[in-house]
């Protein structure tokens, strides 16, 4: 069995040390992210399910606007809608025009 442990704390090993020992493995993974390699590369990373969990809350994270730098919110502020965003806003306005 090989493992390597790289910069980032990824400890990777090949799948085939995974299927032979998985359960060690999977509590590995409770502790830090296990890199698993096929033909020398690393193709997947099993992590913990409470990892998982914290990294889909932050592809969801919600930022208030007192959070924006000055640059983000002018630019938010004084954008200005597309030529189809004008058009759905008119017709929104007036039912009669379709």
């Amino acid at each position: 069995m090989t493992a390597t442990v790289s910069i980032n704390n990824l400890l990777e090993v090949s799948s085939k040390a995974v299927s032979s020992r998985f359960g060690f493995y999977t509590d590995e993974a409770m502790q830090r992210p296990v890199g698993i390699q096929r033909h020398g590369r690393t193709r997947i990373v099993m992590i913990s399910l409470n990892e998982y969990e914290r990294l889909k809350r932050r592809d969801r994270q919600v930022f208030l606007t007192t959070d924006l730098d000055d640059e983000t919110l002018d630019a938010i502020l004084t954008a200005e809608p597309g030529e189809r965003s004008r058009e759905a806003g008119k017709r929104l306005a007036d039912p009669a025009a379709g």
